[in-house]
């Protein structure tokens, strides 16, 4: 859960901040992504610099985990 906090972050620390939060939700879901990083290159669209975060490859399994987790959450 992303939790309010006075402390001003850049757009790349909020993006790793997502990524460290990602892995740990995944991880207690039972769902690693080994391969889970911040995109070294933000994207810019007018101006404006986007990070994107790279989930990497899973193996089947993985997949089957994170696809029965999908389902349930609907």
């Amino acid at each position: 859960m992303i939790e309010a906090t006075s402390e001003i972050r850049t757009p790349t620390e909020a993006a790793q901040e997502a990524v460290t939060d990602l892995r740990k939700a995944a991880k207690e879901a039972g769902v690693p992504f080994p391969s889970l990083r911040l995109d070294p290159k933000p994207l810019g669209e007018d101006g404006a610099l986007t990070h994107l975060i790279d989930t990497g490859r899973i193996n089947i399994g993985t997949a089957r985990k994170l696809t029965k987790i999908l389902r349930a959450a609907r």
